[in-house]
């Protein structure tokens, strides 16, 4: 049957002149009384967007911010609640007019969208409380053995099914029924709307699953209808009511349901107290003179309680603070028990170390899980620990010894404290909710503790020296303690003498001087006085030049407490060979002649040590003593005058170790127990101290001592010089940290020159091999192919050559960002193309995916292609069968390209910088546009790059699909 070709166009004009009705139709706004009024759908199981409540009636975000906006513009509306998928299908078929819906692809076939995005939903997983975690990203969803719960009609589940992961997926459409199953079950895992999750965790008081944000593209949920002209209205009435911020109360309604509770109850609060004030004021009026008297008491026991709480914490010098273990919070407590400050755990850890605040958590940790403690003890710090008898955890107590900053008394500096912890509050269940900790400043007493080791220390080396005897007396004049070298001048047993507490007459003759003990401080004398007792008698020796004799020259001192009342005496006793006549002359003067020469060959040394910045230092095996020479200026002090003005410190060991760094501790002690063994050889020691010198640098000393011997050649001390080799230390630390990035970077170029090497030698060896064998005598069969396959190198070889000079120019920053208006819509699909075209097969499908109908973006179109070809190429090249797919959007003044493929994917990512120039050139280009390039890929799973681009649209509309 033929048609006239007159009739023909009569029946295609008709045909176009409905079509531009029906599409005037479409964008015109109808009149909405109350018999015809507007119709809006949407689904009936989207929390906290949509849902019928209890009572069966529409509820939600959605459905407030509806009612607002049709009150706003004035239009009578009708709300319906319906499964999703038939609210799309009332709005695609005109039976509705109106909905909320995501603004992605597989919506685009039901209507147009609003310019305004009401809300994003992003996604999230909810697991049960201690399971391992399994999706954080996109790219988990499609792991092998992962099983996830999602909405039937979710962005997740439609991304999964478009890239074949469907398998991993459990579609629902009853979410309720889900998490309800998961969390009594404690198995499986949910993937949907962060929002809708956190709405029926809340909405159910579920308590054991937790939320963990995954990262995938998220969705904006738009306005849909089928008039543009409504559209338009809706957004301008919607700008028009958040600017006036009646917005935000909706918000913080549904989507911040503890801020809606907090006014629930406020309201209910308000309520009760308005019914019930009528009835209450004649009660009010009575009982309000009886409170006020009891409250005026109970205030003046809380102050009296206050007072003496404070006073006794600051008697004591304890200060409170308390552990929010939920919040993981702390809040530093006033004398009175209010909260001065509120701590997060990062700002309190500044107060300590690294390793203290360690200790410190660790102890807060098994309180809060209320497991029983057990006594330890390392050192450095105490640890005591206490359990109650009647439950397990319960009035658990830790106590530690910790460094902290006492900030709140501005004190910035590290002092010690004693940190008391224990449960302050539990919850029903009986698991702790709350640590109390009281902190007391120790540190007088560490330090005196300290001073009192020292001394200690210092007592006994200089007790038990050979040289002199000391008898140590107590108050009633009895022996208490005995040295050796005092034993030895008066021939006695320490033990025998000491167990008789032999009083201080068996050895001096104290009687004569008439004054009692009380007057012995500081008496010297010299002569034999309790020589005969104990058997050693003077001895007179005559010779040419004088004559000898041996006396005993002893001292008194007695010690005293702060009343001055008598504690002991101390003697000191020393055997002296007197020497008469003429030679003892002649030896006085040489002594004192050398003693002069000694004095000014030590002045000499010191001043020429201090111009040259080092110092003078002896160590004696004896007294365990390390002696430093000071520089001039450094200390003022009387006592150098008797040193005979030579400036020193004289350090004991104990002090030496609490100056050394911890990692330098070993080597001091190993170093000092060689000096007090008296090893004959030099040592050359540079360690690292806990001092810190100007500009904040840790404090380096180079010792180097050589023995000194006696004329048995035996070791007597030590002598050298410290050197501050601070500077030196620092520099071989920066020189240590430049050779390691120079390395690192040595070491990327030589991988990346030996990758273009490899690239180049393939294509230039097949070359060389097709002309050789075209070059034979031979008669080639296939001369042709040979021919195109160097063809086909030489341009594999100018596009490497290509890629390396634009790489080293676009390094050089000599290639020129010009950003232009560009309509991005029309020229993506073209570069694509360009850049798989060379490596498509048969196997593979190759897919462009273009929303927008015109994107009037400003970039450097030209540039931005040349990223583009390299990213798809190497896609296509490495994709042998499969997907590769490329697609953009416009987000947030943000250009988003993703080039992903199914391809055999990258094992290190890292390192992929180095096997290629496509990916070089495309990082540097897009960062010169002032871009990022991500890349997401596993072995075996493909790849996915991510370039964002900042720029700035004028002219934005997408594809209407019908």
């Amino acid at each position: 049957m033929s048609i006239r070709p007159k009739r023909l166009l009569t029946t295609i004009l008709t045909l176009l002149l409905t079509a531009t009705a029906h599409s005037a139709q479409r964008d015109s706004l109808r009149t909405f009384t109350e018999s015809e009024p507007l119709v809006y759908e949407d689904a009936w199981d989207l929390w906290p967007y949509a849902f019928l409540n209890d009572k069966g009636e529409p509820d939600g975000y959605n459905i407030d911010l509806i009612r607002m906006l049709m009150k706003e513009l004035g239009i009578p509306y009708t709300i319906r609640l319906k499964p999703a998928q038939e609210s799309f299908d009332d709005l695609k078929a005109g039976r509705s007019d109106l909905t909320l819906a995501l603004s992605v692809g597989f919506h685009d076939e039901y209507g147009l969208y609003g310019q305004n995005a009401i809300t994003l939903f992003t996604q999230s997983v909810a697991t049960p409380k201690g399971k391992p975690i399994e999706i954080r990203n996109f790219h988990d969803l499609g792991k092998e053995g992962v099983s996830v719960i999602v909405n039937a009609n979710s962005l997740c589940y439609h991304l999964m099914i478009d890239y074949g992961w469907e398998k991993n997926a459990t579609p629902t459409t009853d979410l309720r029924d889900a998490i309800k199953r998961v969390s009594t079950t404690e198995e499986g895992q949910i993937v949907w709307n962060t929002l809708s999750l956190k709405w029926l965790i809340d909405r159910y008081h579920i308590e054991n699953l937790v939320l963990t944000p995954v990262n995938m593209p998220h969705g904006e949920y738009r306005f849909m209808a089928n008039s543009q002209t409504l559209l338009d209205r809706l957004d301008e009435a919607y700008t028009r009511l958040y600017t006036a911020e009646r917005v935000q109360p909706l918000q913080d309604k549904w989507f911040y349901p503890e801020i809606r509770r907090q006014g629930d109850k406020e309201t209910r609060r308000q309520k009760i107290a308005v019914g019930a004030a009528g009835i209450l004021l004649l009660i009010a009026i009575i009982y309000a003179i009886t409170y006020r008297i009891q409250a005026k008491r109970l205030t003046r026991i809380n102050n009296r309680r206050n007072r003496r709480l404070a006073l006794i914490l600051e008697t004591s010098g304890v200060r409170l603070w308390t552990y929010n273990i939920k919040d993981r919070t702390f809040d530093w407590r006033s004398e009175t028990g209010q909260i001065a400050y509120t701590y997060s755990a990062e700002e309190f850890s500044q107060r300590y170390s690294e390793e203290d605040f360690a200790k410190l958590s660790a102890a807060l940790d098994e309180l809060a899980k209320g497991q029983g403690v057990k006594e330890t003890g390392r050192q450095g710090y105490r640890e005591t620990r206490r359990q109650g008898d009647k439950e397990e955890g319960a009035g658990a107590e830790v106590t530690l010894e910790l460094k902290a900053k006492d900030s709140e008394d501005g004190d910035s500096g590290l002092r010690d404290f004693v940190v008391a912890l224990s449960v302050l509050r539990r919850n029903k269940d009986g698991k702790p909710e709350i640590i109390i900790g009281t902190k007391k400043d120790i540190t007088k007493e560490r330090e005196q503790q300290r001073r009192d080791e020292e001394r200690t220390l210092r007592y006994w080396s200089i007790f038990y020296t050979p040289v002199v005897g000391i008898l140590l007396f107590d108050k009633e004049d009895r022996l208490m303690n005995i040295n050796p070298k005092a034993c030895e001048i008066f021939n006695c047993d320490p033990e025998a003498v000491i167990a008789e507490r032999v009083p201080i007459t068996h050895f001096f003759d104290i009687e004569k001087k008439g004054e009692g003990l009380n007057g012995l401080h500081g008496i010297q004398e010299t002569g034999r006085q309790g020589v005969e007792e104990t058997g050693r008698q003077g001895v007179e020796e005559t010779g040419r030049q004088g004559v000898k004799e041996t006396a005993l020259e002893y001292q008194f001192m007695t010690v005293r407490d702060k009343k001055r009342s008598l504690l002991g005496t101390f003697a000191v006793c020393i055997e002296r060979q007197q020497e008469t006549g003429v030679r003892s002359l002649e030896i006085a003067a040489r002594l004192k002649k050398v003693n002069d020469t000694l004095r000014e060959y030590d002045r000499d040394i010191s001043l020429l040590l201090s111009e040259n910045d080092l110092r003078l230092v002896t160590y004696s095996p004896k007294t365990h003593l390390l002696t430093i020479g000071v520089k001039s200026g450094e200390v003022k002090s009387e006592k150098w005058k008797e040193t005979g003005g030579r400036r020193q410190y004289a350090l004991t060991q104990t002090r030496c170790m609490s100056l050394v760094d911890d990692r330098s501790k070993n080597l001091t002690m190993r170093t000092l127990s060689l000096l007090d063994e008296g090893t004959d050889r030099e040592f050359r020691v540079n360690l690292r101290t806990s001092l810190r010198v100007k500009g904040g640098l840790t404090l380096y000393l180079l010792f180097i001592l050589r023995p000194e011997h006696d004329e048995d050649g035996l070791v007597t001390g030590y002598r050298g010089l410290l050197i501050d080799t601070t500077e030196q230390m620092e520099l071989k630390r920066r020189m240590t940290i430049e050779t390691a990035k120079v390395q690192e970077v040595e070491n990327t170029k030589n991988m990346f020159v030996k990758n273009m090497i490899q690239e180049i030698r393939n294509p230039m060896e097949a070359v060389v091999d097709y002309v050789e064998r075209l070059g034979m005598d031979k008669p080639c069969p296939n001369e042709e192919a040979m021919r195109q396959g160097i063809l086909d190198n030489a341009d594999y070889l100018l596009h490497l050559i290509d890629n390396v000079l634009y790489l080293s120019r676009l390094e050089a920053h000599m290639v020129e960002i010009n950003k232009q208006p560009c309509n991005f819509a029309e020229v993506f699909e073209s570069q694509c193309n360009e850049g798989w075209m060379k490596y498509q097969n048969t196997d593979t499908r190759y897919i462009v995916e273009n929303p927008y109908e015109q994107l009037v973006v400003d970039i450097d179109a030209d540039n931005l292609a040349h990223a583009i070809e390299q990213v798809t190429a190497n896609a296509a090249q490495h994709t042998s069968h499969g997907i590769v797919r490329a697609r953009y959007d416009y987000i947030g003044r943000r250009l988003v390209i993703s080039i992903d493929d199914t391809g055999e994917g990258i094992s290190n990512v890292a390192a992929i910088s180095t096997k290629g120039l496509g990916l070089a050139i495309t990082k540097e280009l897009i960062a010169q546009m002032g871009g990022t390039v991500e890349i997401s890929s596993e072995k075996g799973s493909g790849t996915t790059v991510y370039m964002t681009i900042p720029c700035q649209a004028s002219v934005i509309k997408r594809k209407k699909i019908a």
